[in-house]
């Protein structure tokens, strides 16, 4: 009896095993980009040794490897284009073509901007008489680039053998090309992994056919097991499960259904993404590995059967089967019209079916069988009220306390998104009990969460704090006082089960205090130390200081976050209270000491800003509007000292010079957004995820451009922020005897921040220092005044930061405003 095959069109997906090969090619890029721009004398030496090598090859030899290379060069692409034509195979070309420009135009930038100067000055002589049927130095590494970019993109397309084929055919190209002379042999590497890079990334944004067995394949599966079906249906989109498999309806001669997931390797590689970030991030990660898909789907079989075992509702096991092409299947009962707990109604949700769910539970924890992923996707509902558990992919025996705690925790909260966190617990407590339940407690926090139920969560937050704020109107806010769900949850499950005050499990690797310890010492190993070697002039010139004016600089610091409180209330059309800003803004100026480029204090205010209710999209933009008012003001500030101090002094003029790198930056960005326009998953990343955000973005814009008190109190922090800088420093000068005109002070300061402003170091620590008293000298200002007054003056307006600024991020995570 032949099998029914119903499946849907095929469709284009985007694969982890391209994130894989763009992650992995970008690092080997970056390993051979970096030693030619920040090693070059050590990288010409090594390319000569190389290439006196290929110079003791004998010379037939060598014109007639080049001469081969150059015919396999020329040929295959030819041979390419012609077996396409001929099987009208037009999918590989509409990826093959934009991967192969995008591949050579990559590699010509790196070739031209960064691995040129790192070419030994005898390449040229190596090759002079040496070529093969053309020129010595071609194919170039820019088509070595564009070849392996095809080779990449086309690679969905063909079966494995030909791929291998084809990838062993352009390295072996590039190697006999390095032997040769004919491309030096760091060039040869980055147009490789550059190729790479440009088809993974084409493939990621076109998609490509999913790497999974046919359907035909999974029936053939089923046949050869013993299982005979009438039908095989694939489900539709809706009803697939991200990273879960693909889910299949069998229907046996019998008349009972089976539930068919099949697993392929694309399913192994994005799990693999998944742990490596849970290993990462979490001290005890707790997840299972399977080296293969038949691994997989046996030991889902395996805790389906424990789970029975235990007295759970949960899925009757079948069968797990290998599938051609390397997946395998699980097949489980199914009842017909048998839906998930996730896609039922609101009012289908009654406390006997949730308290239902709650009891298979705890039969499982009374036996310590983690699920590992239980949340209302996982569990089915029969038309008859009966609900059993499933998908116990990430199942565990003897599972520790952290798999366990992180199973209540989720089902808690996935369910209390649909019921309130009130019901939910009450449901929990009943087919619980109050002591499993109490285990809940030090897990109910966003680690303990998988990905799919944190967002959900994060999403029902975000919903709380917008409908709270258009009912009440526009109001102030208050520091910490986003709606949350875990918190809520925490409360009812402390209450109802009678459980005292449980700290938190300790699941993050990393915390604050870790990092910062790590930063710190880093600091101080690479950036402190140093300044110490001036510590001894510093202290002679403070003799003589007047101690008046070095105590009169002490409320700068103050009155510098003053300025940045009055620069974040005017980027956001809400009240944002006085007090707690301004300790975000001392505890933001301490991870601007340890962080380059602010990134630190921009992801606190990012964090502050969402704490209080605000969406995301709003609170980024108010972040991007901090960062370009403060631009804007250090530049129209520089400008007017600059220009004021230059018409009686021409000692501060700098020069800068974006260069051709920022063009090809511009140009980079702007290719990447058009093939996002262009293609049918850059659209919907554009419409789901880019809109969206700029929409929120927009709309805190357009709040504050209706306020002109905004406008004003945000224009007086971003112009404050220099101005009390450059007051600092006048103040500082004076205290050790140094005068100098206020205008000529300022653009001393102005200058010197520019430049340390390109500086990849936090506060441009040094950079900062050397740009002042370099600016200062040349102003007029004794050598001995210039270094002791600059000392003074970062000591107690950036070091002084250091122990406020950590008090204050203490504060601030104590209270819960970040």
């Amino acid at each position: 009896m032949s099998t029914v095959i119903d499946t849907p069109p095929p469709r284009t997906v985007r694969r982890s095993v391209d994130l894989w090969r763009l992650s992995l090619s970008l690092a080997v890029l970056l390993a051979a980009v970096l030693p030619a721009v920040a090693t070059r004398d050590f990288v010409r030496a090594a390319q000569q040794g190389l290439l006196d090598s290929a110079t003791a090859l004998p010379p037939a030899l060598r014109d007639g490897l080049v001469g081969t290379v150059q015919a396999v060069a020329l040929l295959a692409p030819v041979a390419a284009v012609v077996v396409w034509c001929v099987r009208h195979r037009v999918d590989p070309v509409l990826r093959v073509l934009p991967a192969a420009v995008l591949g050579a135009l990559g590699a010509w930038s790196l070739t031209h901007l960064a691995l040129e100067r790192g070419r030994p000055d005898t390449w040229p002589e190596v090759l002079d008489g040496r070529d093969g049927l053309l020129r010595a130095t071609w194919p170039p590494a820019v088509y070595l680039a564009a070849c392996a970019a095809a080779v990449v993109a086309a690679g969905p397309w063909l079966g494995a053998r030909p791929r291998r084929a084809l990838w062993a055919l352009a390295s072996s190209c590039a190697a006999l090309s390095v032997a040769t002379a004919a491309i030096v042999p760091l060039d040869a590497v980055a147009a490789l992994a550059m190729g790479g890079a440009a088809g993974s990334a084409v493939l990621l944004l076109a998609g490509a056919p999913a790497d999974r067995p046919t359907a035909q394949a999974v029936a053939d599966a089923l046949a050869a097991s013993g299982i005979s079906v009438t039908t095989l249906r694939e489900l539709p989109a809706r009803e697939q499960l991200p990273g879960e498999g693909t889910l299949y309806r069998a229907d046996t001669p019998a008349g009972s259904g089976l539930a068919v997931r099949v697993l392929a390797a694309e399913d192994h590689n994005r799990d693999l993404f998944h742990r490596l970030a849970r290993r990462t991030l979490l001290r005890h990660p707790a997840d299972t590995t399977a080296p293969t898909p038949l691994v997989a789907a046996e030991h889902e079989l395996l805790m389906l059967v424990f789970a029975a075992r235990t007295g759970a509702r949960a899925d009757e096991p079948v069968m797990a089967y290998p599938v051609a092409g390397g997946g395998a299947l699980v097949a489980t009962s199914a009842p017909d019209d048998a839906r998930a707990l996730s896609g039922l109604r609101d009012e289908e949700l009654t406390d006997p079916l949730l308290t239902g769910v709650w009891t298979s539970v705890a039969r499982l924890q009374e036996h310590r069988l983690g699920h590992g992923e239980l949340r209302p996707e996982h569990v089915l509902v029969a038309p008859d009220g009966e609900s059993r558990l499933t998908a116990f992919a990430r199942g565990r025996l003897n599972a520790p306390p952290e798999v366990l705690g992180s199973d209540l925790a989720e089902l808690l909260a996935t369910t209390a998104i649909r019921v309130g966190a009130q019901r939910a617990t009450a449901c929990a407590l009943a087919g619980l009990g109050p002591e499993l339940l109490a285990t809940a407690l030090p897990y109910l926090q966003p680690l303990a969460l998988m990905g799919p139920a944190r967002t959900a969560v994060a999403r029902y937050d975000q919903a709380r704090a917008r409908a709270a704020r258009e009912k009440a109107g526009r109001r102030t806010l208050r520091a910490g006082g986003r709606p949350g769900l875990l918190r809520d949850l925490a409360a009812q499950v402390s209450t109802a089960s009678g459980a005292t005050e449980v700290q938190p499990a300790r699941l993050a690797r990393f915390t604050w205090k870790s990092v910062l310890g790590l930063a710190g010492a880093f600091l101080v190993l690479h950036l402190v130390l140093p300044q110490l070697a001036n510590a001894p002039a510093a202290l002679d010139a403070l003799r003589d200081a007047n101690w008046w004016w070095v105590l009169a600089v002490l409320p700068i610091t103050f009155l510098s976050q003053t300025f940045s409180t009055f620069l974040q209330q005017g980027t956001i059309p809400e009240r944002l209270p006085f007090g707690p800003t301004y300790q975000v803004q001392f505890a933001s100026s301490f991870l601007n000491r340890i962080t380059p480029s602010n990134v630190g204090g921009m992801a606190l205010n990012l964090r502050y800003l969402q704490k209080t209710g605000i969406e995301t999209g709003a609170a980024t933009a108010s972040v991007g509007l901090q960062s370009l008012a403060g631009a804007l003001s250090n530049t129209v500030v520089a400008a007017v000292f600059l220009t004021s101090a230059g018409r009686g002094h021409a000692g501060v003029r700098p020069h800068l010079s974006a260069g051709r790198p920022l063009l090809w930056a511009v140009a980079l960005v702007l290719a990447a957004g058009g093939l996002l326009a262009f293609t049918p998953p850059g659209r919907r990343f554009l419409g789901e995820k880019v809109w969206p955000f700029l929409r929120a973005a927009g709309s805190t814009v357009a709040g504050i451009a209706t306020e002109p008190a905004k406008i004003a109190v945000g224009t007086v922090g971003a112009l404050g922020l220099p101005l009390i800088q450059v007051v600092g420093l006048a103040m500082s000068l004076h205290a050790l005897g140094a005068d100098l005109p206020f205008v000529q002070v300022g653009a001393a300061y102005m200058a010197a921040r520019l430049i340390a402003n390109a500086a990849p170091v936090p506060g441009g620590l040094g950079a900062l220092e050397a740009g002042l008293i370099a600016g200062l000298t040349t102003l007029g200002v004794p050598a001995g005044a210039a270094t002791s007054a600059v000392l003074v003056y970062r000591l107690l307006t950036f070091w002084l930061n250091v122990p406020l600024g950590a008090l204050a991020l203490n504060v601030v995570q104590r209270r819960g405003y970040v």
